[in-house]
């Protein structure tokens, strides 16, 4: 049984995409439709209720109060372990798969090499409705242990298919407690700890690019992502005995790139504005 995990909040205008691109699928395993609805405030409730009264292989919970992207997607996880799922695939309720063969080409590939856990392929870029082929082919593969990438394993994360015994390895309660602001990347660097990484250079799903957590637009917020990247990479490095110590050291660099550059832009602006009104 193939877990697909969609965490959604107010997303009226895209979760049936997301929804529909699941149920085109064309694959040998059974599919079970999970998703969590953290209290969203449009109509994507309706749109979950009705796709989940037309379709028993839908899982719909919407919780009563927003808890967070972490913990709505934990939430998914804990039910998808109990209920025995072999594989889970990850979609946000934003995105949507393109191929309806994806899932069959993960999931024969993940048979075919047993020590590869976690896989990923290609995705595009969906700016404005408009698909921007933006992957590259050179994404690490094979054992990520000491070579995690700051930028993970360079993964759009609606592509990803892993192994449901992985999150066994995981402490979910210690990642929750972090609140962290995404999941992906703490959880998918523990992964790499215990299993091979694998990449299909294939094109399957379309990543939306608009205001998100993994994407913010203002400066301010960016900055804050960074700092929170810093924290991540930090926790990852003294839970692994300094594996991530690079990467915690590239982050702080970053950061204070970023911060140079929104200082540059601030001083800019102003002695713009002071020429103009002179």
């Amino acid at each position: 049984m193939i877990a697909v995990c969609i965490a959604t909040y107010n997303n009226e205008s895209f979760i049936a995409q997301a929804i529909d691109s699941v149920l085109a699928q064309q694959c040998d395993e059974p599919l079970r439709i999970y998703i969590g609805d953290d209290a969203s405030t449009d109509g994507t409730r309706a749109v979950c209720e009705r796709y989940a009264a037309s379709y028993p292989q839908i899982r719909y919970t919407r919780h009563p109060q927003n808890k967070g992207v972490v913990s709505n997607t934990l939430d998914l996880y804990r039910r998808i372990m109990t209920d025995g799922c072999e594989y889970i695939a990850m979609l946000d309720g934003d995105d949507y798969w393109t191929d309806p063969h994806k899932l069959q080409l993960q999931l024969d590939y993940l048979k075919q090499h047993p020590e590869i856990g976690w896989l990923h392929t290609a995705a595009y870029d969906d700016v404005n409705g408009r698909l921007v082929d933006a992957d590259r082919p050179d994404k690490p593969t094979g054992d990520l242990s000491q070579r995690y990438d700051y930028y993970g394993a360079g993964h759009t994360n609606c592509t990803v298919l892993f192994r449901t015994d992985l999150l066994r390895e995981a402490d979910l309660q210690a990642i929750e407690q972090q609140c962290f602001p995404s999941l992906d990347y703490p959880l998918y660097g523990i992964f790499s700890q215990y299993t091979q990484f694998g990449f299909l250079y294939v094109y399957t799903a379309a990543w939306r690019k608009h205001h998100s957590v993994s994407h913010p637009r203002t400066f301010t917020a960016k900055m804050h992502y960074t700092r929170e990247r810093i924290r991540m990479w930090y926790w990852l490095d003294k839970k692994y005995s300094g594996h991530f110590h690079f990467h915690y050291n590239r982050a702080i660099l970053r950061y204070i790139r970023q911060f140079f550059y929104i200082l540059f832009a601030y001083i800019k602006n102003k002695l713009y504005l002071c020429s103009r009104f002179r």
